[in-house]
């Protein structure tokens, strides 16, 4: 069986230093497909089949879907996994960012809300997101929608408290140059997702590849037969991988797919 290829989206595929996917990193998956190799985009954003990164240009369109860190799963464009958080928790979380005045950010129907608009504008890392997003009542609907995760758009003192205070949750940090950290239910997580998407193709772990640059990232590199960290990864999750890329704009996942197809090769 040919390896089946997890691969993050943010700062993987594509750049937040330059806003795009770089033309060798669509190349290379546009060949994994062409060689008749899974491609899983394995990522924090609630992606869904119908709802792509544009940046794929319709050139490429991965076979699976591990979106939201595991909270929704697609496999050839059908749903076969959702979850969602706790209603109460999610009442508890929102009130808490807003009682501390955190900056919680969250796309939801087409527009990106926020728990508090100045510390997100106040806050040097949320100037690379490049969005601009609502509070009040675009917020506030939030409380009465389902949702499979939250971004923390705020400081690592800000995400260590939320840690402590909701155990029931996991707190996924960036790094220092994105900052911020994803809020999931603690049971979820990329592993969990790419299980199922192993058990429905009839593999195992010795087929999965994983290619990643953050700590929700982490976990499924080192799960992962042969785990590969971007160049502009977080230490930590340089010293998990089997192999450390280039840094994305230095041609870094074209690179990570060329070892990853010698390792394969070499396997079988």
């Amino acid at each position: 069986m040919k390896p089946l290829f997890f691969i993050d989206y943010d700062n993987t595929i594509f750049s937040h230093r330059t806003w795009s996917v770089p033309k060798d990193a669509l190349e290379a998956l546009e060949g994994l497909k062409a060689e008749g190799f899974r491609v899983i985009l394995a990522s924090g954003r609630a992606f869904k089949s119908n709802d792509l990164p544009q940046e794929f240009e319709g050139r490429f369109t991965p076979d699976c879907l591990v979106s939201s860190n595991g909270a929704i799963i697609e496999a050839e464009g059908k749903l076969i996994w959702e979850k969602y958080f706790d209603p109460d928790l999610q009442t508890r979380i929102l009130d808490y960012v807003v009682e501390k005045g955190y900056c919680l950010i969250s796309g939801y129907e087409g527009v990106w809300c926020t728990s508090n608009l100045e510390r997100f504008l106040s806050l040097p890392s949320n100037s690379k997101r490049q969005i601009r997003p609502e509070e009040g009542a675009s917020f506030q609907a939030l409380y009465h929608s389902r949702r499979p995760s939250f971004f923390l758009a705020d400081t690592k003192e800000a995400i260590d408290d939320m840690q402590t205070h909701f155990p029931e949750t996991k707190l996924l940090y960036m790094g220092d140059e994105m900052g911020g950290a994803d809020i999931i239910p603690a049971e979820n997580g990329k592993v969990m997702g790419a299980a199922r998407i192993l058990e429905r193709y009839g593999a195992s772990w010795d087929d999965a590849i994983a290619i990643g640059d953050s700590m929700n990232d982490i976990e499924l590199i080192k799960k992962a037969a042969f785990g590969i960290a971007m160049g502009n990864a977080m230490p930590e999750v340089q010293e998990a991988a089997d192999y450390v890329a280039p840094d994305i704009d230095a041609s870094g996942l074209a690179d990570a797919i060329a070892r990853a197809k010698k390792w394969a090769a070499a396997r079988s």
